[in-house]
């Protein structure tokens, strides 16, 4: 009886710890784009999770993984570079380097 018991928990536990797993997977992919607005060029859009980031720069879009950083979030790849830091953001890519520091975009920014 007690052998049944534990395998009832165990299947349970299984269960419950997909179920998880799975919730963290959506909620790491799941995320909003946020609207960057830089001195020098038209605006960014960045998607970030707990390990990447996604820039969308034009008709470009850069790929990047998160890397420790001291200040702020920091994510990079081959050819481009971002760091967040509160409402602020500086991206460069070998493509673009003189954005200077982009702003997180407000609603009001927006109407016209």
């Amino acid at each position: 009886m007690a052998n049944v018991r534990i395998r009832a928990a165990a299947g349970l536990m299984i269960a419950v710890l997909s179920v998880l797993g799975a919730a963290s997977a959506l909620a790491a992919t799941a995320t909003k784009p946020i609207r960057y607005v830089c001195e020098s060029a038209p605006e960014l859009l960045v998607m970030r999770t707990a390990n990447k980031a996604s820039v969308h720069f034009g008709t470009k879009t850069y790929d990047l993984r998160r890397e420790a950083s001291s200040i702020g979030a920091k994510y990079i790849s081959r050819n481009a570079a971002l760091i967040v830091d509160g409402r602020s953001a500086v991206f460069v890519s070998d493509d673009q380097l003189q954005l200077g520091t982009c702003l997180q975009a407000s609603r009001m920014s927006f109407a016209k």
